[in-house]
């Protein structure tokens, strides 16, 4: 798949078939996305794919977060469709076999922190777009911030920051198109 192809076409996915992708594949989009630049070249990240029982698990603390949202959803005046989309979303993540948490490492030194999150960031959208590339529907889920702790606990890792989790599989449903909004792109020193 050409890269800006892979780019224009990658969409948040938010229903899936229950059919396991081979592990081969999940292994290619996660060395694809370990490549990502790093500031200092730390790489202070770590990555966990769960399924079965794990995800399971996994999934039913991660849907504790939906009740922080909800308020924020009905202060964007999202209508009560949307809501309900939403929390069914959260239940089970679309059904997705698969769920891929990021997790990084805490500095002390606020800016070194700043440049793993940018890190891990990065890490985040390679493993997106190469999950597009091999025929894989993904979603960037960071609402499941509001239960970080409970998250870390359960994955061994609660001296980590959670950066996001994905579902990954193979969509159900191509989603639509979202919108772009008009942000200002500044072109200093062209003439």
């Amino acid at each position: 798949m050409e890269l800006y192809e892979a780019i224009f076409n990658r969409r948040s996915h938010r229903l899936y078939k229950p059919d396991m992708p081979p592990k081969e594949v999940l292994q290619r989009v996660i060395d694809a996305a370990r490549w990502a630049p790093s500031g200092t070249n730390a790489q202070a990240w770590e990555i966990t794919v769960m399924a079965g029982r794990t995800r399971e698990e996994f999934v039913a603390l991660a849907a504790h977060s939906i009740t922080h949202l909800m308020p924020i959803l009905r202060a964007a005046a999202i209508p009560e469709k949307g809501q309900q989309m939403v929390a069914r979303f959260f239940q089970d993540l679309g059904g997705a076999p698969a769920v891929i948490a990021v997790t990084i490492y805490k500095n002390a030194d606020p800016h070194m922190n700043i440049a793993n999150i940018q890190s891990g960031a990065a890490l985040m959208q390679n493993l997106l777009l190469a999950a597009h590339a091999e025929g894989l529907g993904t979603c960037w889920m960071t609402g499941v911030l509001y239960v970080e702790k409970e998250l870390l606990d359960y994955l061994g890792k609660p001296d980590q920051q959670l950066l996001a989790i994905t579902p990954i599989g193979y969509s159900a449903k191509e989603p639509p198109v979202p919108p772009r909004k008009p942000r200002e792109v500044r072109w200093l020193g062209f003439d």
